[in-house]
């Protein structure tokens, strides 16, 4: 050869550098370039809450789902179904909203201020804090809604 060596280590550098081009450029795809907008809960609707609501409700790690409705005079119902369905009614406004942890599930208690001893509705049960956070709130909301006077 004249002047030039071969060296057999730079076309496997090629290789490797544009087989990790092709990886670094296929991780991007699928996933958002941006975070998805948080709505502001104390704008949203009863009917936006209700929807928040059942979107985490619905969660796949939950053990089961749970569904959510509003009747006439602010009443709350919750539909829970694991192999078999129940559900319970609250009133919401004037409730308080609690929390008990059981075995490391949290539990979001809503408490209607009806009765001396009214049983709490279960209105998710919850491995995650970021639920019952969630969940905590869009029930505040909920109830503030109910007292909040119609819009003109």
């Amino acid at each position: 050869m004249t002047g030039q060596q071969f060296h057999p280590r730079v076309p496997a550098a090629w290789a490797l550098a544009a087989a990790l081009a092709v990886v670094l450029a296929a991780c991007g795809d699928g996933y958002p370039t941006e975070d998805e907008p948080q709505l502001d809960m104390s704008r949203m609707t009863q009917t936006q809450l209700l929807a928040a609501m059942n979107q985490l409700g619905a969660q796949r790690h939950l053990a089961a789902r749970w569904r959510y409705a509003m009747a006439p005079a602010c009443v709350l119902k919750v539909r829970v179904r694991n192999g078999e369905a129940t559900e319970k009614a609250t009133a919401l406004e004037g409730a308080t909203v609690e929390t008990r942890s059981e075995d490391k599930v949290i539990h979001i208690l809503v408490r209607t201020k009806t009765g001396p001893e009214s049983a709490p509705v279960v209105a998710l049960k919850s491995s995650k804090w970021s639920d019952s956070v969630r969940m905590q709130a869009l029930l505040a909301h909920l109830e503030r809604s109910c007292s909040a006077p119609a819009a003109a």
